[in-house]
């Protein structure tokens, strides 16, 4: 009973033994010099005969991993930026209008805000903006804390007769931001072909 027991471990150990282990490729490098000075580098193969060899051993470098797609790895993320670009685009281009049933453009409001930067938009309310206001500590020293106040922009209707030539003014610079300013995404290009479409199927096309 002692024998066979003894046998059994003997197997055992014999298949631990000769089951593969994992080890890291290794590669051997010869620096070759010629007798005229000339050096050369190869892989695995020993240098000819009369030439200076100096032998090294380096470890191959890992294996890469495997590529996983950026919808796999960060499903989570790449849902909320599709869903962001989803509400981002909430322009329609108007359908072409024949031009005997073209009117007047939608009136345009020439703002400024309270740094005096002028803008134009189809929004008649106007919008409200941080101004900062200058904080003195008691000592009357200026804190590192800082304020502002909600300033609304000032905004006057532009006239009629300057409507069109306005609207060609807001079309260029929403040109401008989508092509020229360093914002060339969706949204910029689909605010521009909106406001195009809205001047070219008015009595202000050119």
């Amino acid at each position: 009973m002692r024998l066979r027991r003894l046998a059994g471990a003997c197997a055992l150990w014999l298949a631990g033994a000769s089951a593969p282990v994992a080890t890291q490729e290794r590669v051997v490098v010869y620096r070759c010099t010629d007798a005229s000075g000339h050096v050369t580098l190869q892989n695995d193969v020993a240098c000819p005969a009369g030439s200076r060899q100096q032998r090294s051993v380096i470890e191959a470098p890992p294996a890469l991993p495997a590529y996983v797609p950026r919808e796999e790895r960060m499903p989570d993320v790449v849902a909320a930026e599709q869903a962001l670009q989803a509400l981002r685009v909430d322009r329609v281009v108007p359908d072409p209008v024949p031009p005997a049933e073209r009117q007047a453009p939608p009136p345009l409001y020439q703002c400024r805000t309270w740094d005096d930067v002028q803008y134009l938009t189809e929004q008649a309310e106007p919008r409200k903006r941080c101004a900062p206001l200058q904080v003195v500590a008691i000592a009357g020293t200026t804190p590192a804390a800082s304020a502002c106040e909600q300033v609304a922009d000032t905004c006057t209707a532009v006239p009629g007769e300057t409507l069109c030539r306005s609207w060609q003014r807001r079309v260029d610079e929403a040109e401008f931001r989508w092509k020229f300013a360093g914002a060339n995404d969706d949204a910029k290009r689909l605010e521009y072909e909106t406001l195009r479409a809205i001047r070219d199927n008015s009595t202000c096309a050119p």
